[in-house]
């Protein structure tokens, strides 16, 4: 028989429900009982932690073993040191497995017991200790339900301490999904009131944790599906939405390993605030080798290029609109070169001779109309420039007529006299010049490229004038926008010509033999260059697999840019169209679709919110019902019986109050969400408590995507939706601003709502 109790209350004031769960029956647990209990898991958490730690001295020993001096070849040194990096790998994933090791139990029908945690162990006789999670044994932890147990009869989450070394079991938490087949199974104890509860009222850190041990079924149908196209993973705000793909990217490194990392997987965010936030997930599931990266970090910039500008609304909607695509390959062909060509003329040998204009501006003409990028095109160009050289040189007054046929050695002579000639590259570079992205963003940005006479009927004019605005005055300090643009012009320029890069390349190889003659280099400079090189060969350029996080705001150029580095790869696409800041959705959807190609694409909809209370989601159901009254909220299940308060007045007057209130009130973290023009003016209103609480911080709409804080206060509303392109949009953001709170939160209003909702 069975017994159920309530030890460990962990939820104060608040009330859940939670989809598919089916509350236990009443019934009482002594004392001793559940001491037994915890005793009974510290035991396994014990073997799992004793395993783990000579799992680790092994690998220990591995790495000081790779890492030792080896004479030989040089692909002997390489596989050294890609042993090293390896073993270096695998003892840093021992490292973080550390804490919760052990924490879930399932009890299956038919008497086998099960403990899933973050890594899987065996002892050495293969005897399973601790089941990995994303294994198919562990799925019905997470998918197992009261209607659908899938065999389980109880479902405990085990919750642990590092205390020094050793982990410590301090509560168990159980559901019962089988009742009848718990009768058949003697001593079935069941105890706490549900990990999941916990897990939705912990306070908030300045990073996300992950959810490992509480991922819900809707959830785990999405982490686990095929990896054979596209996942859209679609759900309102709080429905863990992020953590499904960060989760995706874990399970999927675990079930294809040996094909996602040797081809990379690439994760990328909206802004180095939510990328920052994110960054502890993976490498607390053991996974440190995927790039994150925010949609301004994609491309390579040179030294001296930064990211960190902001564009108005017009400038950023401009800037990534496909449009800018068409304006940007009409920018690089009017700085390609002149229109008419004049005569090449040669001198060799004392003998002067012509190669015609019109010849070459057909040869011109014939590499144009190919795919080529810019710089390609030159090099195809300049095979051809040889090829007219030759026949001219033939024709020249004078030449001796062959009757064998073309002397090969002669051409090859004559073609490498070309390259060396000072004639020649001058006018190589005239009519095809090698560009660089960096020139043309320069000319761009410095107002040397007739925009509008390139733009034609793309643009009108407020567009182009929003466009020059943002780019006057050139600098070197971009926007996450211009960074598009700026991918844009690698892609249409293409790598430059070889020769370009000869000078440095000599200069290169002169040092590292001159290293290597002289012997001043120690193992330690050797390692860390193999492992340098070893790194840059996985510095992917497309990815086996591409996670885009808020994709609902990013752009038609910005798609661009990603579907460079997921060519061929398989993709994550998470969003919420309601939540898009582009004035176009349908836009985005279109570039979403081309980017994704004819990939398979699977949807699953995320309907739950497990992170506002409904008290906050019913203010929010009203913002919603504004932007689109077709929509459906998703369910909020958590309620904590504070309601929001909305304060109408002058917001400056009541901001430091109410804040050093809501930091008082909550552990956690606070965050003030207010128009990007008045951050730095909110900034210096709450200095002093800037500095004092490292908790607070204070973001603008676009930053605070994808962020969640115990407390929040969304500063001026109407201010929100004044500066966005339009007013649906600035709605949008509001809706965004007002679901980032888990516990509290507090609108400072100039007016009052009712314009709003």
């Amino acid at each position: 028989m069975f017994r159920v109790g309530r030890t460990y209350p962990r939820v104060t004031r608040q009330t859940v429900r939670v989809p598919d769960q089916e509350l236990a029956p009443s019934g009482a647990v002594t004392a001793d009982e559940v001491t037994a209990e915890l005793a009974r898991e510290q035991d396994v958490v014990d073997r799992a932690h004793a395993r783990l730690q000579r799992l680790r001295e092994e690998a220990v020993v591995r790495e000081r073993e790779t890492l030792r001096p080896s004479a030989g070849t040089p692909q002997a040194v390489y596989e050294r040191d890609v042993a090293a990096i390896a073993a270096s790998a695998r003892r840093a994933d021992l490292d973080t497995a550390g804490e919760g090791l052990v924490f879930g139990r399932l009890d299956l029908a038919e008497g086998t017991v099960h403990h899933v945690g973050r890594l899987g162990l065996r002892t050495e006789q293969q005897e399973p200790i601790v089941v990995d999670w994303r294994a198919p044994a562990a799925a019905p932890f997470y998918r197992a339900t009261a209607a659908d147990p899938l065999g389980v009869v109880r479902r405990r989450t085990v919750s642990t301490r590092l205390a020094g070394i050793r982990p410590t079991v301090v509560g168990v938490d159980d559901e019962l999904l089988d009742l009848d087949a718990a009768d058949g199974l003697e001593g079935t104890v069941v105890v706490g009131d549900g990990a999941f509860v916990a897990a939705l009222s912990r306070e908030r850190t300045g990073q996300m944790r992950d959810i490992v041990a509480t991922i819900q079924r809707e959830q785990d149908e999405a982490v686990r599906a095929p990896d054979d196209g596209a996942l859209v993973v679609t759900g309102g705000p709080g429905t863990g939405k992020t953590a499904v793909a960060l989760h995706r990217v874990a399970y999927l490194m675990y079930a294809r390993r040996e094909w996602y990392g040797r081809r990379g997987v690439l994760v990328v965010g909206p802004s180095p605030v939510f990328v920052d936030y994110i960054s502890a997930v993976l490498p607390a599931l053991g996974e440190t080798s995927v790039r994150l990266s925010s949609l301004g970090g994609l491309p390579d910039l040179p030294r001296g290029w930064t990211v960190g500008g902001w564009d108005t609304p017009a400038a950023a909607a401009v800037k990534g609109s496909a449009r800018m695509a068409v304006l940007l390959a009409r920018a690089v062909r009017s700085l390609g070169g002149p229109r008419r060509l004049p005569d090449l003329e040669l001198s060799r040998h004392g003998t002067s001779f012509v190669v015609r204009g019109g010849d070459l501006a057909r040869r011109r003409a014939q590499v144009l109309r190919s795919v080529r990028s810019h710089n390609a095109g030159r090099a195809a160009f300049a095979s051809a420039v040889q090829e007219l050289v030759w026949r001219a040189w033939e024709r020249r007054p004078g030449a001796a007529r062959l009757e064998t046929g073309p002397d090969l050695d002669a051409r090859t002579d004559v073609e490498a006299w070309l390259r060396a000639d000072d004639a020649y590259r001058r006018y190589l570079d005239a009519v095809w010049p090698v560009l660089l992205p960096a020139e043309v963003m320069a000319s761009l940005r410095k107002g040397a490229v007739p925009l509008p006479e390139l733009a034609g009927d793309l643009f009108d004019h407020a567009e182009l004038l929003a466009l020059q605005d943002s780019w006057s005055g050139g600098g070197t300090r971009l926007t996450a926008a211009d960074t598009a643009v700026w991918d844009e012009l690698a892609e249409l320029l293409g790598a430059p010509p070889v020769e370009q890069e000869a000078d440095e390349w000599d200069e290169l190889s002169d040092l590292d033999e001159l290293a290597r003659t002289s012997e001043v280099t120690t193992f330690a400079d050797r390692t860390r260059r193999s492992a340098r090189n070893v790194a840059e060969e996985r510095d992917y350029r497309t990815f086996a697999h591409v996670v885009v996080d808020e994709a609902q705001d990013v752009t038609p150029m910005q798609w661009r840019m990603l579907g460079r580095r997921g060519r061929g790869g398989t993709w994550t696409v998470v969003g919420d169209w309601v939540q898009s800041a582009w004035p176009d959705v349908e836009e985005v959807r279109t570039a979403l679709h081309e980017t994704l190609g004819r990939a398979r694409v699977r949807t699953v909809e995320l309907t739950t919110n497990y992170r506002t209370s409904t008290e906050i989601a019913a203010l929010a159901a009203r913002l919603l019902a504004r932007i689109d009254p077709g929509a459906t909220p998703p369910a909020a299940v958590r309620s904590t019986g504070v309601e929001p308060v909305v304060t109408v007045g002058e917001p400056a007057e009541h901001l430091p109050g109410v804040v050093e209130q809501l930091l008082a009130a909550v552990g956690g973290t606070v965050g003030v969400v207010a128009p990007h023009g008045s951050v730095e003016d909110v900034e210096a209103l709450l200095g002093g408590l800037l500095e004092d609480a490292p908790r607070l911080s204070v973001v603008d709409p676009w930053s605070v995507k994808g962020l969640e804080y115990d407390a929040c206060v969304v500063v001026d509303p109407h201010g929100i939706v004044a500066e966005a392109r339009s007013e649906l949009a600035g709605l949008r953001s509001t809706y965004v601003a007002v679901t980032r709170a888990t516990q509290r939160l507090v609108v400072l209003a100039g007016e009052p709502l009712d314009t709003l909702l």
